[in-house]
Formats: C-alpha cells, structure tokens, sequence
C-alpha cells in the first residue's frame, strides 16, 4: 500500500494502549557511521545537472537527484556521498520516493501509471527541478513536482502540485512515499495508538512511536496507520538521521481509510516505507492544490543514543523539524 500533494525537503501506530515489552537491541549497523568521504562544503549556490532523464541538484555536501522517466522518481537524497533513499539495486519494484494521490481506495493497484511509473515532462532550470505527470484519465489528476535546495538551511525543498484536469470536483490528499533501506529506526511523536486497520504496532514510548527494524523476524506483509502529532517523520540508518517535515494534518482532515502516516513492512526484507500524507481537500475542475514537505539529513552526534525512547535522538529530529517548519513559513 502506498499516496500524495505539494512537498518541501529541508535537510539537516495501531489501536489500542502502548506495548510494554522489552525495548530489543539496537543493531550495529544503526550505532556505526557508514564511512563517507566528505565533500567540499564552500558552494554557496546550488547547481543544476541534467543527464539524459536524470537532473540532478547540488549544494555540497548535499544533493537530490530525480529519474524523470521512472515517474518522476526521487532516487537521490545524500550528504557526503551517503544516499538516504533506498535503491534499484537494493530493491528493485520499491525504490526511491513517489508520489501519489490517495485514497488508494480510488484506485486500488497498481498506482495511477502516470505518476509511478510513467515519464514526467521536464521543464527544469536552475535554481531548481520541475516536472510534471501526465493527466490519469479515470480521476482527472495530473502532478507536478518542483524541487529546489534552499542555501540558508541547506535544504531541499519539493512542491508537489495535485491539478483536477477533469469535468468533476475531485477530493484527493497527496501522498509521499518514501523507501529506505532494512535494518534502519523510524520514529514520530503520535496521536494515540495505531489506528485501523493496522497489522504492525510501532512500539509508543512517551508519546513517540518507534519502528526498529529487523527484516530476519519481520516475514510478512505489515503496515500501521497513525495520526501524527508535530508533523514530521524521522529514520536513522548508519549513523545519519534523515527528517520529513510538513504542516501537522488534524484526524478529521485525513483521507478515509487512510492515515497521516503509515509504515510498510515488506516480508522479502529489502525495503521498508516511510509515507505521509497531507490534507483530504476537494479540488474544482481546472484548480489545483499544493503541500509542501521538507526533508532534512544530518550526521548524528556520537553521544546520541540511536534506540526506542532515545531522549536526545526525537530532540535532535525535532530540532531539525522546527527550522524547516520556521524557514517554510518565513520566520
């Protein structure tokens, strides 16, 4: 299962009450920094790239780069050379970031061709990437999809933009989802307890829910539905905290049957999805609707600890959220 709207990137859970059982053992691979070479870091502006499909935006030590041919594909998110993002070679059907609408209920599986998988238009210039999906006939929708590194916060930032090209309103949410590699920690403050119809139950420590991945027990097909409470959605893998932020969206503003933020589990152990989704909003015919989601990636310190209910590991993401959220809204 996976969804979409307008999203910017800066860089830097199931019903019932909380587990209680014991917190399992971190593994290594989360507690030792995969080694990097690091890139000059007295670029003051960012740089465009365009490779055949590829475009590719820098500001080092950072860079994001999109496939326009595979759906307009985010296949690069890196610092020093160390990429956030699951890819083809780790797995090849679930890779990279996508962009969907949901409520998946609209269009069951596969996901509408034109946004997945399908070419997506160009139309970049520095300082950014712009593309733009083709119109999926049966819900009307076309994307588009700007994405621009921001040198202040050394960010990068993603619009996504839902039109409806077709003859009827059309309530829709976007949807991001993102695929990390296994073996990694995903967490997020949370609202209550997983919500239906979830089958994995993140473990809820004071307020946070926490994902530790182990694809040697997890063999099954598994996702939780929640309702986050500050907006972002963080991950940590070899040492590096990769953060999605965006604007928090109320229970009641969420697209029917589906959640906030969701979690997938995949039994053949080579990925796991980390998704948000925006508001459920009604869109005219010939109007469009944006959500901005901000993604931030940062070398952790050493004296953090890397584990369910880490203290200083949510305040370092949360950290790193509020300057997105502040440099989004201008402050």
């Amino acid at each position: 299962m996976r969804g979409f709207v307008v999203l910017t990137l800066v860089l830097v859970s199931g019903c019932g009450p909380a587990r209680t059982d014991a917190v399992p053992k971190t593994p290594s691979s989360l507690t030792s920094p995969k080694s990097v070479v690091p890139v000059a870091a007295d670029q003051r502006e960012p740089t465009l790239t365009v490779r055949g499909a590829r475009h590719r935006l820098e500001l080092a030590p950072y860079a994001v780069e999109v496939d326009a041919d595979d759906g307009g594909r985010i296949v690069e998110f890196s610092l020093d050379g160390w990429n956030a993002l699951a890819q083809k070679s780790d797995s090849p059907v679930a890779y990279g970031n996508s962009f969907w609408p949901s409520p998946q209920s609209d269009w069951n599986w596969p996901p509408p061709p034109e946004l997945d998988r399908l070419a997506w238009t160009p139309s970049s210039a520095a300082p950014a990437i712009a593309l733009t999906s083709a119109v999926h006939a049966a819900l009307g929708l076309a994307a588009t999809e700007r994405i621009a590194i921001e040198p202040e916060t050394k960010s990068v930032r993603i619009d996504y933009t839902l039109e409806n090209r077709g003859a009827t309103p059309r309530r829709v949410a976007p949807w991001q989802n993102t695929r990390v590699r296994p073996g990694g920690l995903t967490f997020y403050p949370a609202r209550g307890g997983m919500l239906p119809p979830s089958t994995l139950e993140p473990k809820l420590i004071d307020g946070v829910a926490w994902l530790l991945h182990d694809p040697k027990t997890m063999i099954e097909n598994q996702k939780s539905f929640a309702d986050g409470s500050e907006g972002f959605l963080a991950h940590v893998e070899d040492g590096f905290l990769f953060v999605k932020v965006w604007d928090d969206v109320p229970r009641e503003q969420q697209a029917p049957g589906e959640a906030e933020i969701e979690l997938y589990v995949d039994k053949t152990g080579r990925f796991v999805e980390i998704e948000e989704q925006g508001p459920y909003e009604e869109i005219a015919p010939g109007r469009s609707s944006t959500w901005t989601v901000h993604w931030l990636l940062e070398r952790l310190a050493p004296e953090v600890p890397i584990e369910p209910g880490s203290t200083a590991l949510v305040e370092t993401a949360r950290a790193l959220a509020s300057r997105a959220r502040n440099r989004h809204r201008g402050r």
